[in-house]
């Protein structure tokens, strides 16, 4: 084995005439950067079966999509997105959990961050609901944010419109700001 490796490298070696080549110097033109070969994958959901995707932290679920179909691209290891079609996201609180859904939503790898939009509504299971244009979840911090036409109605039959909401899942707590609807 170590003679037939020995061989394969004095054969490179020698088609050089024995005298290694001279490295040739880079220009910033002929500089390349290696680029990741995207990978799509396509999931459609048969009758009675979903594409699902969980997200967990040390054994705690924190969110779970659940969708009609999906499209994911991979760029390289944790890097990469995936598209859903109507999806149905349960988002885990201290608490109980908060359900949105909107026709569609993007899941970013590298922050497991994930983007709702086309018109989200949303209740959580104390039974207060929400509406708005768009809604982020921002995994690090575990809130969503929401923008556009937001509409809050409280269990107490409370409501609140403004532009943008910011919801902690950790303590609940939520802020609504911005002129309202």
């Amino acid at each position: 084995m170590r003679f037939g490796a020995l061989v394969c490298a004095f054969a490179l070696v020698s088609c050089g005439g024995g005298k290694p080549r001279p490295a040739p110097s880079p220009s910033a033109a002929s500089v390349v950067e290696p680029s990741a070969i995207p990978i799509r994958i396509r999931d459609v959901h048969v009758p009675s079966k979903y594409i699902y995707l969980t997200e967990q932290k040390k054994n705690r679920r924190v969110y779970t999509v659940r969708a009609d179909s999906n499209v994911s691209v991979r760029l390289s290891q944790g890097s990469g997105h995936s598209d859903f079609v109507r999806p149905h996201v349960t988002f885990y609180q201290h608490k109980g959990m908060l359900v949105a859904e909107s026709p569609h939503a993007r899941v970013e790898e590298r922050d497991r961050s994930v983007l709702m939009d086309g018109g989200v509504h949303a209740r959580n299971s104390e039974g207060m609901t929400l509406q708005s244009d768009t809604l982020r979840y921002d995994d690090g911090a575990e809130t969503l944010h929401g923008d556009g036409n937001v509409v809050i109605v409280t269990t107490q039959g409370a409501e609140l419109r403004g532009r943008h909401f910011d919801y902690d899942l950790r303590t609940t707590e939520m802020r609504v700001t911005g002129e309202g609807a």
